[in-house]
């Protein structure tokens, strides 16, 4: 069983390696990516916080001043006072970013022309789609089979956790770098597995998550939206701003995350807003309401959820490290920093041993002489 569980962490770390890395350092950084990202970009991102915000009307119209032709599909609101609102557009990675106050346009970028909007690409797609999404969520349960195969193999058969939890400075490198291998992977073993297992559970929803929890619960986690009523000849789009006001007057100590836009004639608006009591940062409380009379459809309370979708909503929160605050959101980011050095380190040390390994080998012997 022990040889076994060596000869997966061996060769699992190195087949998977390059990846963990990538995988590793960029979740380091997108931790706290979005504080990075407005502190770079401050003219674009931060605005002079007021008392009154412009109607999301005027908001849509002065993005669609810097996309022309462009549809707008969500409108992301932060919760921090001092930042544009985030306009997205269907068909396109172009953003536009809008002062909540005064409704001015104050620029748009495409995602990849940020060093954090490059990074969170590469965490999650490998810069490649769909196709990168998936592979990453298998290599996440790949280094969920590495934290756990190494964690078993690190743990002291006869108690001696002192000895197990030591570094002999003043051995040999290799036996210092295997030693700090140990170390770090246990210290932050949970973090790491947390880590691996909900980006493979996000990432792979369709295929493994959302199958699993049905299998488990005997409930899944997406319900259809409700569709806007047909309309009348030559109808308008209702008031966005009455749909925001009647959200609030839903969920008056909420605060509104998201509005989706739709895009097809039958299809809803949708409001999303984070209840006290949420543990996702966004929230995953939504609203729908009909696109030409405003019409309240359907409410769905993240508090109210069924067991699977309440299960659902932890995944990103516990990913992103979110759900302790400041504290926890920096353990998450060492622990993106030790997946990192542990994919560096396990390959040096297989190096090291090989060319050990090799060397005590006869005939190495005898050409050496």
């Amino acid at each position: 069983m022990r040889a076994t569980a060596v000869w997966l962490h061996r060769y699992l770390g190195l087949a998977l390696g390059a990846l963990l890395l990538v995988s590793g350092l960029s979740g380091a950084w997108i931790v706290f990516g979005k504080q990075v990202d407005a502190s770079l970009n401050d003219g674009l991102l931060r605005v002079q916080p007021q008392a009154a915000r412009a109607p999301l009307e005027q908001v849509l119209a002065a993005a669609r001043q810097g996309a022309p032709g462009l549809d707008v599909k969500t409108v992301f609101i932060p919760e921090q006072p001092d930042l544009a609102l985030e306009i997205w557009f269907r068909g396109t990675d172009l953003r536009a970013y809008v002062n909540p106050y005064s409704g001015a346009l104050k620029g748009t970028r495409r995602a990849g022309d940020s060093l954090n909007g490059f990074l969170l690409d590469l965490h999650m797609h490998l810069l490649s789609g769909k196709t990168g999404e998936q592979v990453m969520g298998w290599v996440g349960l790949g280094a969920l089979a590495l934290c756990l195969a190494g964690l078993w193999l690190w743990w002291p058969r006869r108690g001696d956790y002192r000895k197990a939890l030591g570094v002999k400075w003043g051995a040999s490198p290799y036996r210092v770098w295997r030693d700090l291998h140990k170390l770090t992977g246990v210290v932050l073993c949970l973090f790491m597995v947390m880590g691996a297992g909900t980006g493979a559970a996000l990432a792979l929803h369709d295929v493994l998550t959302e199958p699993l929890l049905k299998a488990l619960t005997g409930e899944g986690t997406r319900r259809k939206p409700p569709l806007s009523r047909p309309p009348a000849p030559a109808a308008m789009a209702a008031s966005l701003s009455a749909m925001l006001q009647e959200a609030s007057r839903l969920y008056p100590d909420g605060r509104v995350t998201r509005v989706g836009l739709p895009s097809r004639p039958d299809e809803a608006v949708m409001v999303r807003m984070r209840l006290p009591g949420e543990i996702h940062q966004y929230g995953r409380t939504f609203i729908w309401f009909d696109r030409y009379d405003g019409a309240l459809l359907r409410h769905d309370n993240a508090l109210k959820a069924d067991l699977a979708t309440r299960v659902q909503n932890w995944f990103y929160p516990l990913h992103t490290g979110s759900y302790g605050g400041l504290a926890t959101r920096w353990l998450q980011l060492f622990a993106g920093l030790a997946m990192a050095l542990l994919s560096l380190s396990g390959a040096w040390l297989f190096y090291r041993g090989w060319r050990a390994r090799a060397a005590a080998r006869p005939g190495a012997i005898r050409a050496v002489s």
